[in-house]
């Protein structure tokens, strides 16, 4: 069990530190992104807004993979070690404890950037299977 934890405390450290390596700020037509209450999908909701807010030069795009975390689509999203969403789990899903600032110096706050519904719909999307749907 402690080494589970360390594993986890440590990974948590690590994508924390990933996912706040870029510099954000609000653009334009984020707040048009909409979740439903369920039925999330990854390619109708989840991939564009990470189009919009995080895949982009000098983010998390493709050549640029600011600390090794592409999330230009699902399969590189998921391969990233450790993996940012943990299936069912948004407890454990540093994806959500990042988009909740729990975790991580963000600057601006990206629970700022967000939608409420934005975030619940990202928690809702990991609790209904993190699918590629």
């Amino acid at each position: 069990m402690k080494k589970f934890s360390a594993i986890a405390i440590l990974s948590t450290a690590i994508l924390a530190f990933v996912l706040s390596s870029c510099k954000n700020t609000l653009t334009p037509g984020t707040s048009q992104i909409v979740f439903p209450a369920s039925g999330v999908s990854y390619n109708k909701q989840v991939q564009p807004l990470f189009n919009v807010e995080c895949n982009y030069s000098g983010c998390h795009d493709a050549a640029d993979a600011a600390g090794g975390l592409d999330l230009t689509s699902y399969i590189s999203m998921i391969a990233s070690s450790p993996s940012p969403v943990i299936t069912g789990d948004t407890t454990h899903s540093i994806l959500i404890e990042w988009v909740e600032s729990k975790i991580g110096p963000h600057d601006p706050p990206f629970v700022s950037i967000l939608t409420p519904n934005q975030i619940q719909g990202l928690k809702t999307w990991v609790l209904e299977g993190a699918k590629d749907n």
